[in-house]
């Protein structure tokens, strides 16, 4: 259920629409994004949007400024007068091309699509702007067993080779704890491919993170612990080693008791990412396709 203040600065939006945008024929349609779209805004939140446009046009709507609607005026969000920021209402629009947005061949950032999935249509001109979010928002099965594969490697060649002590001799404690910076990231990843969700901004990664429909047991404490090592020394560093590894444990039997891998998951998702000739897998049928083109190139 949106707040209260969510609910004033839709309506407020809303406003905005039908008064500026829809009488603009390049606006196609509007999605808030942030909090206005999770329902969390505070009374001095401003309004994020994106206003899809074909074909775009600046001058429609302004990037970024406080609107007075009872003088239909615009104002710089540095104003110095009080009446301005106590009774106007502040956006920041992103303004962008639908055309663009809809070539399948345009990569939209990762966080801008995490946004988009749980964004509020507040104006959609004829139905298009919701087919096209549905479309970009796609969480494929072949993205996520990718990022699956990628992450379980990654993860397990960080905190599965060696013991905690050989690694903090061999690299030191810069790279050491650097390393398992590296091992947190492909857990996160893990766990976002898991849920089929986008990864969020990185600054605001963790909400995203949490909200996740599923997540290994007590994980909002655990994560602090995976995140940061409770000491710089061996003994802190030792701390969170063990408990990323614990968590990829979990995600791991959380997927081969999904059927999603088999006994084996690390094995499956190594040769899955390295499906080329030359591998141990097939070294033999390698081996004799390297004889045969030896010969050839003989004769």
């Amino acid at each position: 259920m949106p707040s209260s203040i969510t609910q004033q600065k839709r309506a407020q939006l809303l406003t905005f629409i039908e008064r500026k945008l829809k009488p603009a024929a390049a606006v196609r349609g509007v999605i808030g994004i942030g909090s206005i779209a999770t329902g969390a805004m505070r009374a001095n939140s401003d309004i994020d949007a994106i206003i899809l446009m074909e074909p775009l046009d600046l001058y429609a709507a302004p990037a970024e400024a406080i609107w007075m609607a009872d003088d239909d005026s615009f104002h710089s969000i540095f104003s110095q007068d009080a009446h301005v920021h106590a009774n106007g209402v502040q956006f920041d629009f992103v303004r962008a091309p639908m055309s663009q947005w809809a070539d399948p061949d345009y990569e939209l950032e990762e966080g801008r699509l995490a946004e988009l999935a749980e964004g509020w249509i507040a104006f959609d001109r004829d139905g298009s702007v919701a087919r096209l979010i549905a479309a970009r928002t796609s969480y494929t099965d072949e993205l996520r067993m990718r990022r699956l594969d990628e992450a379980i490697v990654m993860l397990d060649g960080h905190v599965k080779w060696d013991e905690p002590a050989a690694l903090w001799t061999s690299l030191g404690a810069a790279r050491a704890h650097d390393r398992l910076n590296a091992a947190y990231f492909y857990l996160v990843q893990m766990l976002f491919a898991y849920n089929r969700r986008w990864r969020g901004w990185r600054n605001r990664e963790m909400s995203y993170l949490l909200k996740l429909p599923w997540l290994p047991h007590n994980f909002t404490e655990r994560v602090l612990t995976a995140q940061n090592a409770p000491a710089l020394d061996l003994a802190g560093y030792t701390v969170r080693f063990h408990q990323l590894r614990d968590l990829l444990d979990d995600v791991l039997a959380r997927l081969t008791a999904d059927g999603d891998y088999g006994d084996d998951p690390v094995s499956e998702a190594f040769v899955r990412t390295h499906d080329e000739p030359g591998r141990a897998w097939n070294l033999a049928e390698w081996e004799q396709t390297h004889h045969n083109n030896s010969q050839k190139e003989q004769l």
